[in-house]
């Protein structure tokens, strides 16, 4: 048996949910355990800066436009998170897996997760950076069926796809025919931390 198949039967079952400011300990703790290559795949730089931001992006996870997800085993330790924040131009999303698991299928999880999540909250495309290297992120993103183009430069890649309108609740109305009430439009905040420190920055 492999070690990997040994930290995958004692971590079984692993469950998803939605992450907010009480998960900060647990998530600190993630982020500690996380290889240092890991890290700067998602971070795209080094330093407890990027870890400080994505925190504070926790504690003001507010469900539509800030959404983060974790994936937990039986002793409610974090073992993946992934998160999205919403600007005008969509949601940008970014997630990472420790190292040890990586490979049995959390990253689609979690991805799968944060589409259901944007498309209910009403965002209309879900987009994020990849390192160009990167090329499990890219071969995930490519089998959600999300669309690939270059970055900026030649070290990052750009993967987005556009996500159903989430269908409103029927009212008597729309089955009379009338016009159904628009989708709700989303505040964005304009004053965001991004993701991902840019390259260069």
């Amino acid at each position: 048996m492999s070690a990997r198949q040994q930290w995958t039967d004692q971590l079984m079952p692993i469950r998803l949910r939605t992450a907010g400011a009480e998960d900060h300990e647990r998530v600190t703790y993630f982020l500690d355990a996380m290889d240092r290559e890991g890290l700067y795949q998602r971070h795209f730089a080094h330093g407890e800066g990027p870890n400080l931001a994505l925190l504070a992006r926790l504690a003001a996870a507010d469900g539509i436009d800030r959404v983060a997800v974790i994936a937990l085993n039986h002793a409610g330790e974090v073992l993946a998170h992934a998160e999205y924040v919403a600007t005008d131009d969509g949601a940008e999303y970014a997630l990472m897996v420790l190292p040890e698991l990586r490979g049995i299928g959390l990253g689609r999880r979690l991805l799968v997760a944060l589409q259901e999540h944007a498309t209910a909250a009403g965002q209309r495309r879900l987009h994020g950076m990849i390192q160009a290297g990167n090329t499990p992120a890219i071969q995930l993103a490519l089998k959600l069926g999300f669309r690939v183009v270059p970055g900026a430069d030649r070290t990052t890649v750009i993967v987005s796809r556009d996500l159903e309108p989430a269908r409103p609740v029927a009212t008597v109305e729309d089955r009379r025919g009338a016009e159904p009430d628009p989708l709700p439009l989303a505040l964005h905040d304009p004053d965001r931390t991004p993701l991902y420190r840019r390259p260069g920055s």
